[in-house]
Parts: structure tokens; sequence; C-alpha cells
């Protein structure tokens, strides 16, 4: 079983490693992180198309996901602390442990690090990219927000190596800020029992949406947005054939088998674990988002963030849940707002990836991959 170390107390997370493409020594590894009940199995079908894009894949299974190391009672209690200090401590820990997963495949596995290349894909090869999907970003965003904790010889290896930090289709409650009242969520619907949320979950977020027809310019607080989120339907609610109209647009969950299904999925965590993530108080994530993204911990001159190097990509599905689609245009809009000052403000860059929904690795396998290609 493949476990890659994070701490000296035996911690350790499962992966997957998709392995060099064919013999080539100018590849990208990237790293994917998975987001609620989901895990990293879900995103094995982009593996047979990485080799076109010179990608090394490793799918990592976040703590308390299968085969991963649970939380120890104390680190629950920490998670759970009224204390917002000692909680905001145990979520940054999370991210340094990534970090650490990170720092140990480098040295252990010996990917080529970031060099000048000619090559017609990119024009620099080697390094790595990490990529958060969904909630996932609740854990993978602190590893650049607290990356000043992060031990002194990750943060020089780091810099050979960290290209590009992926957000992909973030969740609101990653960020830290409440959507527009009126939309809605499994998991925030008072009149369902828990077993019901988690039993609804995967088919509400895998569905597909009225698409989202916003100019390239606009955030979340352009004029119509909040009413465009709220005036979205469903596309297809999955409960007729595969066959129907809109069939292209039936949801993900819907098509898979209840065995599949439980193959990629692990209910059970959210009692475990996942439910304190939510309920976490929100001032941490969006502390999170404004030290990794607009007011970095600088380097040791203090001339720019640590990894300066590093490019930020933020990338929604314009036929996701409209939580979503909130969050990556309120990112947008914050990012606006810090433009004046460039000193400790990463390059961000944001992509609408049209007629997809939050699973678009999954159902658009090839165009994913392809995606991901142009921007590591």
């Amino acid at each position: 079983m493949p476990l890659g170390p994070v701490s000296s107390q035996g911690i350790s997370l499962y992966y997957e490693d998709a392995l060099p493409p064919g013999n080539s020594t100018t590849y990208v590894t990237v790293f994917l992180v998975h987001g609620t009940m989901f895990h990293s199995a879900i995103f094995r079908r982009l593996i047979p198309y990485a080799v076109h894009q010179k990608l090394r894949l490793v799918l990592i299974n976040l703590r308390d996901y299968p085969e991963s190391t649970r939380y120890t009672p104390r680190e629950l209690q920490e998670l759970a602390s009224p204390d917002q200090g000692i909680q905001a401590t145990a979520i940054a820990a999370r991210g340094l442990e990534i970090a650490e997963f990170i720092r140990w495949f480098i040295e252990t596995k010996c990917i080529p690090a970031i060099s000048k290349t000619s090559d017609s894909i990119r024009s620099s090869t080697g390094g790595f990219s990490l990529l958060g999907w969904s909630s996932g970003n609740c854990q993978t965003i602190p590893l650049l927000a607290h990356a000043d904790k992060t031990p002194e010889a990750t943060r020089r290896l780091f810099d050979e190596y960290f290209r590009t930090f992926i957000i992909y289709d973030m969740s609101s409650m990653s960020m830290g800020e409440q959507p527009p009242d009126g939309l809605y969520e499994p998991f925030n619907d008072e009149k369902l029992s828990n077993s019901e949320k988690e039993s609804l979950f995967p088919l509400w977020v895998s569905s597909y949406f009225t698409q989202i027809t916003l100019p390239s310019t606009d955030d979340s607080e352009s004029p119509m947005f909040t009413s465009m989120l709220l005036a979205r339907t469903v596309v297809n609610d999955g409960k007729g054939t595969s066959q129907d109209e809109n069939s292209q647009f039936y949801p993900t969950a819907a098509k898979m088998t209840p065995e599949l299904l439980a193959e990629l999925c692990d209910s059970e965590v959210m009692a475990r674990s996942q439910d304190l993530f939510q309920r976490a108080n929100p001032t941490i994530y969006q502390e999170n988002i404004r030290r990794a993204l607009f007011q970095c911990p600088l380097d040791a001159g203090g001339d720019g963030p640590i990894w300066t190097k590093v490019r930020v990509h933020i990338a929604w599905c314009d036929m996701a849940t409209s939580d979503g689609v909130f969050a990556a245009n309120r990112v947008k809009y914050r990012a606006k707002l810090c433009r004046e000052d460039t000193k400790d403000w990463r390059r961000v860059s944001f992509h609408k990836l049209e007629r997809a929904n939050h699973f678009m690795h999954w159902d658009d396998p090839e165009r994913f991959t392809k995606f991901l290609g142009g921007i590591v």
C-alpha cells in the first residue's frame, strides 16, 4: 500500500502515483487533492490522458480518508475547539502535512526540478503543481497561507520545484464567506437528517445547473450576479434515464452504479471528521485566503511572497453548483481590491470552464487534462 509519511509520529497519507509519462524526464508532477466525501479515486479517469500533456499525476487521500491515517482524539478536539486560535492552528497543520508529503515525494521519487525548455507544450518543465478541488482547498490553501511555518529546508527545496497552485471549483466554505441567502446546499438543510444529507449530497453536487453567462470582467459584485445565481435550476435531475433530453447533463453520480459510487465515496467520514471542517470558524478560512493570495508571508529579503515564482490559477465550472460559482467570483472581486499593492500579492489568473459541472475531471477527463497541461 503506497503511503507517504508526513510526520515523525507515524502519520501518513495514502496516494496513487501514475508514474512518469513514458520515458520522459521533462514532465510536471501534479498533486491532486480531493474534496468532501469523494476521495482521490475520483481523479483516476485523468490518468490515461496525462501522458499526452507530459504530466505525472499523484492522487492523494487526505487524513481520515481510505488508508490515510485517522485523526487522533486530540486532533479532533482541536478541530472542534471553541478557541479560534487552536482551531486555526489545527487547520494550518493540515496544509503543512501536505507540504511534508510533497517534500518526501520529491526526495524519494527524484522528480525533475523546474528548468527552461524548448518543449512545444510549455516554456519550462519539471517541478510540481498542487491542485485542490472543492472543499479540499480548506487544506491546500493553508500550505501557501502558512508557508513561513514550513521547515527552512522545505522552503528552499520548493523554490526549485513549486511552479503553480490550482484552486479548482472551490467551495464557499474554503474561502470563508457566506453565499447569498437562498442558495441551496444539502448540508445546510435543517429538514434533512444527517443520513439524508449524506445520501443526497452526491447527486446534488454532481448535477448540472443552468449555465452561467458572465463576461470575463465580471465578479460577485457585478449587477445581476446574485439574481443570476438564485435563478439557476438543475438541467437534468437524474430521475429519468440517461437517454432523456439533456442527457449530456445527467448528474455524474446518477450515472454511477452503487458499487462504483461506494468505491469513490466515503460517506462515513462526515461523522468522523469532515463535518468539523464544515463547521469551523469561517474567519479562519478568510484569513488563509488573505495570507495565501493577497497579503502573503514574505521571503527573507522582504522582496515578495515566499515561493514568489508560484502562479495561482483559480478555475470554476459554469454549470456547477452556485456555491462554487459564487466562491470563485468572490475571490475575483477581492483580487481586484488588492491590486494596488503588489508587493505581497501573488499573481492570480481566473479561468471559466464552460459546459462543465463540479465533476469535469470525471465527465470530461480529456478536456480537463488538456486544461491542466496548459496552466501548470
